[in-house]
């Protein structure tokens, strides 16, 4: 499925790949990442598949999508470890949107991503259902580097008083408008 997708020149003009829920997987996602046949890919959905932390790391690697503007990762087993890659990445200068929602990026992952001047385009971030805990939140709230966010999406986390506070009495958004506790 994916090496055949992957090695297929016949798609040169794809703009938008939604491979969810088809049990991809890392390999899947590793040989994806090494295809350069996709040059113009705006949007990539590759929710619900368990591409864990290495094929998190593999997209992270990659240079094969210098015009993706959207990925969605939802419930990928994702964990803190292929979240640091990511946001170590240079590779994604026009993502806008992203959801890494329903992984296990806990406060550590929302900590490297806070700690990234490199997504400061992000529009959308969905980091809902991630572990995410007061300490995580507070160094989110903290950070200068989403002053475009306009949708911000962190329910079902560990989320107390102490993260709400941090988060409300940030001057950091002032572009956000919509928030989903």
């Amino acid at each position: 499925g994916m090496q055949a997708l992957s090695a297929s020149s016949f798609f040169p003009n794809l703009m938008s790949l939604d491979i969810g829920s088809n049990n991809i997987g890392a390999a899947g996602i590793q040989a994806l990442a090494r295809s350069s046949f996709f040059p113009n890919l705006m949007s990539l959905d590759v929710a619900s598949n368990r591409i864990e932390d290495a094929g998190m790391q593999a997209l992270a690697g990659s240079t094969c999508f210098p015009n993706l503007t959207s990925l969605n990762v939802f419930e990928g087993g994702i964990g803190a470890a292929g979240i640091q890659a990511f946001a170590a990445s240079p590779f994604f200068p026009n993502l806008s949107i992203f959801c890494i929602s329903k992984n296990q990026v806990g406060d550590v992952g929302i900590e490297a991503l806070a700690a990234s001047p490199l997504y400061s385009q992000l529009a959308s971030l969905n980091v809902s259902a991630n572990e995410i805990g007061n300490a995580g939140l507070q160094r989110f709230s903290a950070s200068p580097f989403f002053p475009n966010l306009t949708s911000l999406q962190l329910f079902a986390n560990r989320i107390e008083d102490a993260g709400v506070q941090s988060l409300v009495a940030s001057p950091r958004f002032p572009n956000l408008r919509s928030l989903d506790m």
